[in-house]
């Protein structure tokens, strides 16, 4: 009996470890037209231990709507890309980690074998906040209601959470990420600056510091069986790349980063 209760207590810890991890983008807060600016796309906890994702999707988005893919190198635990600016606008960086297989049995406990998604989304307003609504209608995506240009504390923000175009239930939490002077907040990384669940697919609070801010939603499991061809080794070794394994339903995660003034 101490063994399973050990064996779940391990599953939690290992949930708990992922649900603190945050795919996101750091950027100039202040962008001018006709411009280039560096981008850093990091996975990991915003104030702590952060690795270079392997991206599956990396893609810009302008403010007309045209999708171009983003080139990008390894740096500084991170990935880093260069976008041109041209009009104003929101250009919204699109961008989706690989996806990974979970299965509870792995360690002794029942329970429904899991595709995991993260997706995420940077955006960044050049002197406007045009298309700032922009939906792929693909996945699970956090898409603003409110324009996001000059946004300040004590604004509110709302956004719908989508999965495939169709609103979706879920928890989420927002933290700052970084200070408008470019400092580390010192906290720990558990910690969040908001958190509560969705309301019909919406979520909605108050922005209570300047900063980049990182807003997570953990939605609620998509009850979606089907076959997933393993694009990565596991690094326990429960499955290799190319290996097809059926899940029973998936677990989707979107992140998006923003800042306020």
């Amino acid at each position: 009996m101490r063994l399973i209760f050990l064996l779940v207590l391990m599953v939690a810890g290992i949930a708990a470890m992922a649900s603190g991890h945050s795919l996101y983008a750091e950027f100039p807060q202040e962008i001018s037209v006709n411009s280039e600016i560096d981008v850093w796309i990091t996975y990991g906890h915003c104030h702590g231990e952060k690795e270079a994702p392997d991206l599956s999707i990396a893609q810009v988005v302008s403010p007309d709507g045209d999708i171009n893919e983003l080139t990008l190198e390894e740096y500084q635990d991170g990935l880093r890309g260069k976008v041109d600016i041209g009009k104003p606008g929101c250009y919204i960086l699109n961008f989706q980690k690989e996806a990974n297989f979970f299965d509870p049995k792995w360690y002794g406990v029942s329970g429904d074998k899991e595709l995991t998604l993260n997706y995420a989304r940077a955006i960044m307003t050049a002197e406007s906040g045009d298309n700032y609504d922009w939906s792929s209608g693909d996945g699970l995506e956090i898409v603003p209601l409110i324009d996001p240009y000059n946004l300040e504390v004590g604004d509110e923000f709302q956004a719908k959470v989508l999965w495939n175009g169709e609103l979706l239930d879920g928890y989420y939490n927002a933290v700052v990420a970084k200070t408008p002077s470019d400092l580390l907040i010192i906290q720990h990384a558990e910690e969040c600056d908001v958190e509560g669940d969705s309301e019909d697919g919406v979520i909605s609070f108050e922005f209570t510091k300047p900063g980049l801010w990182v807003i997570t939603v953990f939605a609620d499991s998509v009850e979606e069986c089907g076959t997933w061809t393993a694009t990565n080794d596991q690094e326990s070794g429960y499955y290799e790349q190319g290996d097809e394994l059926e899940y029973d339903a998936i677990a989707p995660t979107a992140y998006l980063t923003l800042w306020c003034s």
